[in-house]
């Protein structure tokens, strides 16, 4: 479109002039970076963080690391409290550090950290976890696992240690309430040594979603007027939350006790359900399939049992095979009886017991002993028994072994 300008005012522009220039799309500063206002600038990607890799594996947002300074003011926090730093087997890295700062403060949710990959060293179990994480399918999918938990007690003091230091450091509770939660679980594994798998479940589902709820009754309360407990802190209340949860028998006793209760009473077969894990047999299509599958995962007595039955089933297998071949090998008829087993009585035994006809032999007439009475009981067939020859007797017989 003509613009009304003079002809002597427009430039024939050389492309390739253009693109090699300063001014073109893409082109460097005089420093080596991107020039400033092109459109590759800024395109480099910052570094983030997986949420789900880092405290809840249901989880997959991401965050971005947290700085030097702020990492340096949590671990000033935590001395100012214990006077010292962490143990290294109990330091929390930067990641776990940010994730669950962003997860508490920034997103408002409960202090959640799931335990199976919230652990010690977390930088190079993160590694190694990535290569356990996701499982190709076989169609060019790849399907994502969740990690075992803690397998018993101690494998869960490692992690909680590690999620105590953490939330020192980021000011989520006090000591005390952290302690009397861990308290807590020590005393339900006391009572109910043979339950790992439930209290840990309960456990879990404490910190991911009881802990919230608490936290919401107790503001109810405060709005209502209600004298509070005095470490109340509505800006920070998960130190009275803690300590709540620790002493919530209601919950226990429905999670743990009851269950490992009526478990133990029914002689401690197989392994305690949960509440949920009972729903799901009650009501859900196939929640006996599921819930076998989610205790069977990782779980090494399910595949020794298996095992053990293979190893039975294979020992019939054989000792049938071996009586056979023995069978064979003494050239004896194998006659068996209603029962399954082999007779064996005098002469009975030593050959067929019937001809073509289905007619029960006369063995008196077969071996030559003994007198003849089937006229006068029951009509037997005269017959030699390894041939059913009527014109021999059984020692006669060119057959006979």
């Amino acid at each position: 479109m003509w613009s009304g300008l003079p002809i002597a005012e427009f430039k024939d522009v050389d492309p390739w002039e253009a693109a090699n220039s300063g001014n073109a799309p893409g082109a460097t500063g005089a420093d080596g970076g991107q020039a400033e206002g092109s459109p590759g600038a800024g395109a480099l990607k910052d570094r983030v963080l997986k949420m789900s890799a880092l405290v809840d594996q249901s989880d997959d947002s991401e965050l971005a690391p947290a700085t030097r300074d702020q990492v340096d003011q949590w671990m000033s926090a935590y001395v100012t409290i214990m006077g010292s730093p962490p143990p290294e087997e109990e330091e929390p890295s930067d990641g776990q550090l940010a994730a669950l700062h962003r997860k508490t403060f920034i997103l408002k949710a409960a202090p959640y950290a799931d335990l199976a990959i919230f652990t010690p060293f977390g930088r190079k179990c993160q590694k190694a976890q990535k290569f356990r994480v996701y499982h190709p399918l076989g169609d060019g999918s790849y399907m994502m696992r969740e990690l075992p938990g803690p397998q018993n007690l101690q494998q869960w003091l490692t992690s909680w240690r590690v999620d105590k230091v953490a939330c020192l450091m980021l000011s989520i509770s006090s000591l005390a309430s952290l302690q009397i939660y861990e308290k807590a679980i020590e005393r339900l594994v006391l009572q109910w040594p043979k339950c790992w798998g439930l209290i840990y479940q309960a456990e879990d589902k404490a910190r991911a979603e009881r802990l919230d709820k608490i936290r919401r009754r107790l503001m109810v309360d405060a709005a209502k007027g209600q004298v509070m407990p005095q470490d109340w802190d509505p800006d920070n209340p998960w130190t009275t939350c803690f300590r709540v949860l620790a002493t919530d028998e209601e919950y226990w006793s429905e999670q743990v006790r009851h269950p490992a209760a009526a478990w133990t009473a029914a002689g401690a077969k197989g392994t305690p359900l949960a509440p949920a894990e009972q729903i799901a047999l009650a009501h859900m299509p196939g929640g006996a399939e599921v819930v076998e599958a989610d205790r069977d995962e990782g779980n090494e007595g399910g595949r020794k049992r298996q095992a053990n039955r293979d190893k039975r089933l294979a020992r019939a297998k054989r000792l049938r095979a071996e009586r056979e071949e023995l069978d064979r090998l003494r050239k004896r008829p194998w006659t068996p009886s209603a029962d399954g087993k082999q007779q064996d009585q005098k002469g009975k035994g030593k050959g067929k017991t019937k001809d073509q006809a289905g007619t029960p032999l006369c063995f008196s007439f077969a071996s030559g002993t003994g007198a003849c009475a089937c006229q006068q009981k029951i009509k037997r067939a005269h017959k030699c028994q390894f041939c059913l020859s009527p014109g021999h007797r059984n020692s006669e017989c060119p057959k006979q072994a």
